[in-house]
């Protein structure tokens, strides 16, 4: 099968791209072509990918994103360190700790980074190397308890950071305060916490925090009991042009009022499912 694959990707690409023709005997690699030219990796499942095959991909220097399912550690990461082209970085299931995370400062052209369900080993501490890198605007986090309010303290010290998503972590409000640092973040989404027990990290408190976050243009909150009043604090956002409000426990007659308050800012709202009045219900109590 992985014969078939190299040869279809060969055909498809032509001789003129070799880095292409290389990359489809990786084993499970789904690429990204521009005119021709390899610039993605996929690996869904890269559990049997070896050193030699990390350091296959390590030459490829065109590409400019990899993603990578469970199986990425620290010492693939190692290996990948330094790739000069490289904008976008997306594990699923990685087992990096924060000391292996570090190596994320090496890549000089990175944009965004994104950790689904990272392993334990993984807090956040190591982000505070990202720092130094000029162009670096966008980090993603969800699915990890182990992700709490040192990471967030982390994230804070990126203080370019222009879109931020956090969701189904371990965070409290504490760590939402250092987001307060973030003084050019444009776009947030902040989705509740990953425990099904009090605290809940998004609740009326902290949307009074978000609202000091007077740079936002887009707003995504997720997951919780929220009320008109300190929703309409919101409306200290200048910049605000979009509120999504995703499976978030309101009275619909709230909502209209809400555009009311908000009349600059496109506001959509989903009531929550059945999965996330679960999740409301254990962290807020019953609807009252």
């Amino acid at each position: 099968m992985a014969l078939a694959f190299a040869l279809l990707i060969t055909q498809r690409a032509g001789a003129a791209d070799p880095a292409t023709a290389e990359a489809a005997k990786i084993r499970g690699a789904e690429t990204i072509e521009t005119k021709n030219v390899l610039t993605g990796l996929n690996f869904k499942e890269p559990k049997d990918l070896t050193p030699e095959d990390y350091q296959q991909i390590r030459r490829l220097e065109s590409l400019k994103s990899l993603s990578f399912g469970a199986g990425l550690d620290d010492a693939a990461l190692k290996i990948l360190a330094g790739m000069p082209a490289l904008e976008s970085f997306t594990t699923n299931g990685a087992t990096i700790s924060d000391e292996g995370a570090s190596a994320f400062a090496s890549f000089p052209a990175l944009r965004n980074l994104t950790f689904f369900h990272p392993g334990k080993a993984f807090q956040g501490t190591g982000l505070t190397a990202l720092a130094t890198l000029p162009n670096f605007e966008s980090f993603s986090v969800g699915g990890s308890s182990t992700f709490a309010d040192p990471g967030l303290v982390a994230v804070a010290g990126l203080t370019h950071l222009k879109a931020l998503r956090v969701w189904h972590t371990g965070g409290t409000l504490e760590g939402v305060k250092a987001l307060r640092a973030l003084k050019e973040l444009k776009s947030l989404l902040l989705g509740q916490s990953l425990a099904m027990k009090p605290p809940a990290l998004l609740d009326d408190n902290t949307v009074a925090v978000l609202a000091e976050l007077t740079s936002l243009e887009s707003l995504t909150l997720q997951e919780a009991r929220l009320s008109l009043p300190a929703l309409s604090r919101l409306k200290q956002l200048p910049n605000l042009k979009r509120l999504t409000l995703d499976n978030i426990d309101i009275p619909e007659s709230d909502i209209a009022l809400l555009k009311q308050e908000l009349p600059n800012a496109a506001i959509q709202w989903t009531a929550p499912s059945e999965g996330a009045k679960r999740r409301i219900t254990a962290l807020f109590g019953p609807a009252p």
